[in-house]
């Protein structure tokens, strides 16, 4: 360990603008008191400056930790598609829709033909009403004209 010096004045480099010693000890003062306040501020200003990149760092950092768990995620899933392609899954599953849309379109099919068929014995049914009506009022008529021809024609008197 070294010794304290007595003399500390040796360690400073005699300045040759500033008075001797015990001179204008007030003005040496007020430099002092200068500079101290003008490296406080100096301070001040540095840890502000440092606490602005130190909240800045923080939100990059979390940004970039969010961003690193998606893309975590996104990974996951692409990679267990990739295994569902790769075992053939995906193709079975393909395959089983494929026959489930074949036998619902059969059975679409199958009722197209129902109605087809409907709409065709509705629609004889409809013109053989129609003629039964149109033979109907026929005979309406005939009767009501006073039956001339109308024993004869159906067998009658």
């Amino acid at each position: 360990m070294l010794a304290p010096l007595k003399d500390r004045s040796i360690l400073r480099p005699a300045m040759a603008d500033e008075p001797p010693a015990g001179a204008d000890d007030s003005r040496r003062l007020a430099r002092l008191e200068d500079e101290n306040r003008a490296l406080k501020a100096a301070l001040r200003a540095t840890r502000q400056q440092l606490r602005r990149n130190a909240t800045e760092q923080t939100r990059t950092t979390i940004a970039q930790r969010n961003e690193i768990s998606r893309l975590q995620l996104l990974a996951e899933q692409h990679r267990a598609a990739r295994d569902r392609l790769a075992s053939g899954q995906a193709m079975i599953d393909m395959g089983q829709r494929l026959m489930a849309l074949s036998e619902a379109n059969e059975r679409l099919v199958e009722a197209a033909r129902r109605v087809w068929h409907l709409d065709r014995t509705i629609g004889q049914a409809h013109r053989e009403c129609e003629r039964l009506a149109r033979e109907r009022d026929s005979l309406a008529e005939r009767l009501y004209r006073g039956g001339a021809g109308f024993t004869t024609e159906y067998g009658g008197d």
